[in-house]
This record gives structure tokens, C-alpha cells and sequence, in this order.
């Protein structure tokens, strides 16, 4: 009769349209999967973009006192800048010996590393020194809000003897006669500081030499 579909070609259509619908479901599936995974990587991704990005704002310190010491008041100048540091708040523990700063003045430019970071065949880097003032601990890491340190940063001429020390684990450590291109900070000269955590937070700090120093040799003024 025409028209009619013979049952083994009705079988065949059928195993046709399974293998169709069975290749669709492979297919989604796969989608499925790579969306689930990309997914899932871009959330990683974004949970450690957005703790980096927290720490580089809450992992900081605070600046609260800037002075400097006045090595020849008769000739206006300073030989060590003095800078009073506490851990902001909201702020993770903060290890003073691994900051990077530069500096940029009138009495000239350099990088510095906290001294412990020289190595012997780099003698001639330009170091800064950690003094403790009130701290839980005797290292040179903040871990309180309440812990006070100063970051001491030298000119050249002074403390080459290594007699600043750093703290009671590391007795000894002194600030070398590194700062070579930075010679003495004079009456009414300007300085400005940028201290990068290990968390790559920034805090700047602006140093202004007052225009006399009416002092004696081996005070310290404010900056």
C-alpha cells in the first residue's frame, strides 16, 4: 500500500533519532562541564584577586611621629631621619624588616632594605634600621596596634660604627655607612618617603627640615 513504512525501516528512524539525541546530551554535557570549570576557576581566581587587593589596603602602618637628629646645628644639618610607626588598624601582623622604601630628596635619591636583607657583595646598598620602642615581642614584627617602632634611615656620615641596633635577635646589626648618595639632610630641605609592605601596601611620608636648627648637636627636631 503506499505510503506504508515497513517496520524495519520504523526501527531504523528510531535508533537514528536516539543516537541524534544521545550526541546532543554528550555535547551539552561537555559545555556543561567546561562552564562548571571555568567557573570555578574564575571564582578562585577572583576570591585571591580580592584578598590580595584587601591586604594591599589593610596591611599597612601608620606614620605618627617624623623627626631627625641635628649631627651640626652651626651648619644646618641632619644626619638621620627617625620615622614612629604603628600597624593600622585592622592591619594582620607586618614585618618592619621587609620593607622596601625609597627615598627622594634634596640631598638625593635611593632605595633602601632593611639592613639584615645585605648580602656581602652588597656592601654598598642603602639600608634602613628598625629600633623598638613598646612592643609585645622582641623581633621587629607589629602584631599589636599598640607596638611602636621607629624606621631610622641614616645620611651619610653616620653610624658607621654599626652601634644602632636592630633588636635583641639580631644584636649587632647596625646601620652602615650605605646611604652614599644621600649626603645630609639641610636647614629647609624636603624629603618624601614611599614604604612598601611585604603586601605591597604604600604609605607616604613627607619629611620638611625646618629653615634653623636652634638646637644643639645630637638633638633631635620635627620633620
Amino acid at each position: 500500500m503506499k505510503g506504508y513504512i515497513k517496520r524495519n525501516e520504523r526501527g531504523q528512524v528510531g535508533i537514528g533519532t536516539l543516537i541524534v539525541f544521545i550526541a546532543l546530551v554528550l555535547v551539552a554535557a561537555i559545555a556543561a562541564g567546561v562552564l562548571i570549570n571555568t567557573a570555578g576557576f574564575l571564582q578562585t581566581q577572583a576570591e585571591q584577586t580580592g584578598e590580595e587587593s584587601s591586604s594591599q589596603v589593610a596591611n599597612n602602618i601608620n606614620i605618627i611621629g617624623e623627626v631627625g637628629v641635628v649631627s651640626d646645628a652651626s651648619n644646618g644639618e641632619i644626619n638621620q631621619s627617625k620615622l614612629t610607626v604603628q600597624r593600622s588598624p585592622g592591619s594582620d601582623n607586618v614585618d618592619l624588616t621587609e620593607l622596601s622604601i625609597q627615598y627622594v630628596g634634596d640631598n638625593g635619591f635611593e632605595n633602601l632594605v632593611h639592613n639584615s636583607s645585605q648580602t656581602d657583595n652588597e656592601s654598598s646598598t642603602a639600608t634602613y634600621g628598625i629600633t623598638q620602642i613598646t612592643a609585645e615581642s622582641d623581633d621587629a614584627v607589629m602584631t599589636d596596634d599598640a607596638d611602636r617602632y621607629q624606621i631610622v634611615i641614616p645620611f651619610a656620615g653616620t653610624y658607621s660604627d654599626g652601634t644602632v641596633v636592630v633588636d635583641d635577635a639580631n644584636e649587632g646589626a647596625g646601620l652602615g655607612l650605605n646611604s652614599a648618595d644621600l649626603s645630609v639632610l639641610k636647614a629647609g630641605q624636603e624629603a618624601e618617603l614611599e614604604i612598601t609592605t611585604a603586601d605591597r601596601a604604600t604609605r607616604n611620608a613627607f619629611l620638611q627640615a625646618p629653615d634653623t636648627l636652634d638646637v644643639d648637636d645630637g638633638d633631635t627636631i620635627g620633620l
